[in-house]
């Protein structure tokens, strides 16, 4: 005998799960409730631009272990553009001021005694004062209330990585979680902090490559099959219920819930996520040539301004900004025309006419990365002894990013062939 496990969800959570499952010589079985694979990450063809676009733009870094074992298992890691070394350029609109920074070294961050190396206008003495302010966090605390909000590094390093990182602006985001982002970036030294560059998009990168491989290893992948309920008895899962029917769980079966927190808290009340989500909002601009943004590199961050960060990818220019709830609740055109407003002082060119655009908002784009907030992410494991949950709002110690959604994948699929084992033993017995 010999269980199959069933994953609700086909998100980078859920295939992430799956194929760690299916390479163990397990069958898997995964059903989405939407026509594509992805979820928040994928990419199509959009017809206002007449581009290949994503719906949210990432950017990975060196120290994303968990997303780089991930593209290794189906074959995708040449797929990255790294960018070495390590080099993040900003632009303040407010000011004009351009500077690159450029971590190295590791657990003693020599770099941050190199003016060229630093933010604009920082001393050395603010990352010592901050970091140690970080490193010392209190669960309880917010980005704000442990760095210097007076000094030039609040925004110009601490808000744009708590909006970029946890999707949470710094003056309510939890210290606690930005210091592990700085501990398993910068301080791990500068190979740790390269940007990875998705060049070709998600879809291509990301999930196709999956899901052919994970078909390859003869999983099975259902779309418009939305899990309607879970039937349980004692400790175990022992049917789900679909529009089309109930399907019952043999011995051996078990159960991946990947979904986003809301979706998981109705089929299992349970599990208790947290309540509160961010948006993320991008713009998406068809220019009349190739994108050249200042500094020469495949993106940029701005400050002093609405958009956060500019990505040049072929004609198209995309912007992200995130923790945007306010900017994601005014009209698509409006959005349009602000960002493109701040998007053409950037590149140094009147503003002229809108380009085609395209405005994407994602209004649960993360949970909102919160003290109290973090306070609610579910453990792995259930109550049911074959239920399983995975997810980026689970506590994998990481943000809500594509590295804390693999690594949910991963730890629920350990926690499943766990189970699976000791199930088969019993059985056996």
């Amino acid at each position: 005998m010999s269980g199959t496990l069933h994953v609700i969800g086909a998100g980078l959570s859920g295939l992430s799960c799956a194929l760690r499952v299916a390479l163990a010589g397990r069958r898997v079985a995964v059903y989405e409730a939407s026509g594509h694979p992805g979820g928040r990450c994928r990419s199509y063809h959009d017809e206002a631009i007449d581009r290949l676009i994503d719906n949210g733009n990432h950017l990975l870094l060196g120290g994303n272990e968990a997303v780089r074992a991930y593209l290794a298992d189906i074959g995708c890691a040449h797929r990255l553009v790294e960018i070495a070394p390590a080099t993040f350029p900003f632009l303040d609109l407010g000011t004009g001021a351009y500077w690159e920074l450029r971590p190295a070294g590791g657990l003693l961050p020599l770099w941050i005694f190199d003016r060229s190396r630093r933010v604009a206008g920082s001393r050395a003495g603010d990352y010592v004062r901050d970091g140690l302010a970080l490193a010392r966090a209190r669960p309880e605390q917010t980005v704000a209330e442990c760095v210097s909000r007076s000094s030039v590094l609040f925004e110009r390093l601490w808000q744009p990585m708590a909006r970029a990182a946890l999707n949470t602006d710094a003056t309510e985001a939890s210290a606690t979680l930005l210091w592990r982002v700085v501990w398993a970036t910068i301080l791990k030294g500068e190979a740790a902090s390269r940007p990875l560059v998705i060049a070709d998009g998600l879809s291509a990168t990301l999930i196709d490559p999956a899901v052919d491989t994970l078909r390859h290893l003869g999983g099975e992948l259902r779309f418009h099959a939305r899990l309607r309920g879970i039937e349980h008895y004692k400790n175990r899962v022992i049917a789900l219920h679909f529009p089309e029917g109930l399907l019952r769980l043999g011995d051996e079966d078990a159960v991946v819930l990947a979904l986003p927190p809301d979706a998981c808290a109705e089929l299992w009340p349970e599990a208790k996520p947290p309540q509160e989500s961010r948006a993320i909002v991008n713009a998406h601009y068809r220019l009349d040539e190739k994108v050249s943004l200042p500094g020469g590199r495949p993106f940029l961050g701005l400050v002093g301004s609405e958009a956060q960060w500019l990505f040049a990818r072929g004609d198209v220019l995309s912007v992200t900004v995130s923790a945007a709830d306010a900017l994601a609740d005014k009209p698509g055109f409006e959005i349009a025309t602000l960002l493109w407003s701040e998007c053409a002082r950037a590149l140094g060119r009147n503003v002229g006419r809108l380009p085609p655009w395209r405005i994407i908002k994602e209004k649960r784009a993360t949970f909102a990365q919160t003290p109290a907030m973090l306070a609610r992410r579910a453990v792995t494991t259930t109550s049911l002894a074959n239920l399983v949950l995975a997810g980026d709002w689970t506590q994998t110690g990481l943000p809500a990013t594509i590295e804390g959604s693999v690594r949910s994948g991963f730890t629920a699929a350990e926690a499943v062939l766990s189970t699976l084992e000791s199930v088969r033993a019993e059985v056996n017995a």
